[in-house]
């Protein structure tokens, strides 16, 4: 699945989704929002490099150093809350995620 060029989601449900497709598709597993790919022994080293290329390409983030923590990545919602917060959006608790 191609979501490089998927439209920029408008809510933090509509961007779980995107990316749960993008980790689905790249680890050939239909993955839920919570399911974490690292400890399913989904995702390697070199694949999780390609996870954060493609949310810094896709989602006009900047993933700094510091942020290179596993628990932002380790899950297609944690993903939604890294990017969110990254670009200084607040989330609600009706997000399913905390700031």
């Amino acid at each position: 699945m191609d979501t490089a060029n998927a439209p920029v989601p408008e809510s933090h449900d509509e961007l779980i989704e995107q990316l749960r497709q993008y980790l689905s598709s790249i680890t050939s597993t239909e993955l839920g929002p919570d399911d974490d790919y690292f400890t399913l022994g989904l995702v390697s080293s070199l694949r999780a490099l390609e996870i954060v290329t493609y949310i810094e390409g896709s989602h006009d983030v900047v993933v700094e150093v510091e942020d290179l923590d596993l628990d932002n990545f380790r899950t297609a919602a944690r993903v939604a809350g890294f990017i969110r917060r990254k670009r200084g959006e607040q989330l609600r608790a009706t997000d399913g995620a905390s700031p």
